[in-house]
C-alpha cells in the first residue's frame, strides 16, 4: 500500500503555505491535490489518505483534562 509519509505531509503543508492555488485545491478536492503532489514528486498515487476536519474549539482543554485525570481505582 502506498501511503503518505511524514516527509510527504511536510512537503504538502509547505506547498499549501507557499502556493495559494494548491491550498485551494487541497481544501476543495484533497484527492486531486494529493494526486497532483504525487505526480510532481514522481510517486505513484496514494492508495489512501485521511481527511481530518477542523479542530474543535475545546480540543486542547479536553486533552489536558483527560491527561490529568487520576487512573481508575483498583481492588
Amino acid at each position: 500500500m502506498n501511503t503518505p509519509t511524514s516527509d510527504d505531509w511536510g512537503k504538502v503543508h509547505a506547498k499549501a503555505w507557499q502556493d495559494p492555488e494548491f491550498k485551494a485545491l487541497l481544501e476543495s478536492n484533497p484527492r486531486e491535490a494529493m494526486d497532483a503532489y504525487c505526480e510532481e514528486q514522481g510517486k505513484p498515487p496514494f492508495d489512501k489518505i485521511v481527511l481530518l476536519g477542523g479542530k474543535p474549539d475545546d480540543a486542547l482543554d479536553h486533552l489536558l483534562h483527560e491527561a490529568h485525570q487520576a487512573p481508575p481505582a483498583c481492588c
